[in-house]
């Protein structure tokens, strides 16, 4: 299973949000090139970068960002976040995101993901699956789509989608540890797909628990930024085989 620290973004800066709601920010000191490279120092290799303002707005705004971490280090950079057409894919590739994930526009149209996929190809995408209550949650989770996690999911796997980050909303942010049976389930229930999960992730011995879930990779912010997991615990995990 890959770790994958995660820094969210909001005017530029990292933050971190509980249980997806904007009014419980937390602004944290260090920029987030500083961040980026204690990451990549530590010897780990991705970072999942989220534009909060975008996801709100429906706009990114934090493109700039982007680019700055991606020229001033060489994390593997997924990123998401107020991407609601196929120019701002484009715009955050040439930014250097290696991977977009995508929510609210997945579930704009019918036909928005096999085109994305047609055009970007599997190995660029990741559908962000936020669940609030069984159901996929849209525009920085502050609306349901209406449509049930599960069959979201079945129906990318059958186009042809490989990656999903699946996060349980009402445990995001609240360092109380993840669920390994709601992981336990999709991995059992959909062999195929890429999953990676998070949500709650407090300490190392809550990695280790998603590790056992069969996850392809495990995101953690929060711990990371309060010095509850350090860069080396995670860096661990990633070099076990």
């Amino acid at each position: 299973m890959i770790v994958i620290p995660a820094i969210d973004l909001m005017n530029g800066a990292c933050v971190r949000l509980t249980k997806g709601r904007f009014d419980t920010r937390i602004t944290y000191k260090p920029s987030p090139l500083d961040v980026a490279r204690a990451i990549e120092k530590a010897g780990i290799s991705h970072l999942h970068l989220v534009d909060l303002d975008g996801a709100k707005s429906g706009k990114p705004s934090n493109l700039h960002v982007l680019e700055t971490l991606s020229r001033g280090t060489s994390l593997q950079i997924d990123y998401g976040g107020g991407i609601r057409n196929i120019e701002t894919i484009h715009r955050a590739i040439d930014a250097g995101a290696k991977k977009i994930n995508l929510g609210t526009f997945l579930f704009s149209d019918p036909d928005v993901p096999l085109l994305c996929k047609e055009t970007f190809g599997a190995e660029r995408l990741i559908a962000a699956i936020d669940v609030a209550d069984g159901m996929v949650a849209i525009k920085g989770w502050q609306q349901s789509s209406g449509k049930k996690a599960s069959s979201a999911i079945e129906d990318m796997l059958n186009i042809g989608w490989r990656y999903f980050s699946v996060t349980e909303i009402s445990r995001d942010g609240t360092m109380q540890g993840p669920d390994p049976d709601f992981y336990k389930s999709l991995v059992s229930t959909y062999p195929s797909a890429k999953f990676i999960g998070g949500g709650g992730v407090a300490s190392i011995n809550h990695l280790y628990l998603l590790r056992s879930c069969g996850l392809y990779a495990a995101i953690t912010g929060k711990a990371m930024l309060e010095g509850t997991i350090s860069l080396k615990d995670l860096a661990s995990i990633n070099n076990l085989t």
